[in-house]
């Protein structure tokens, strides 16, 4: 009886243990000069420099409030709902409120 409990832990563990890994997912984190912000549209302009991400690029902003944040000419630097960037898709910036 023994032997079957570890049987069947030795097969359930690696199960769960690459479930749990398959849904992790890391954000990227970039930084760049801001060079424009649209509070009513939530949108900000953002010159990236990081090396995985570099080139203008918009992002969208949780809440129009969250603009206040971030000021035209100051350098930021913020995490994106992706693990990677793809020029067809306008990220969102992921902000700690």
């Amino acid at each position: 009886m023994k032997l079957k409990g570890v049987i069947i832990c030795a097969f359930m563990f690696p199960g769960i243990l690459f479930c749990t890994q398959a849904f992790a997912m890391d954000n990227l984190f970039l930084c760049g000069i801001v060079k424009k912000v649209d509070a009513r549209k939530a949108l900000v302009s953002i010159d990236v420099k990081s090396g995985s991400c570099p080139g203008l690029r918009q992002f969208q902003l949780a809440a129009p409030q969250a603009a206040s944040r971030f000021i035209v000419g100051e350098k930021q630097c913020f995490p994106i709902d992706s693990s990677h960037c793809n020029d067809n898709i306008i990220h969102k910036i992921l902000i700690r409120e």
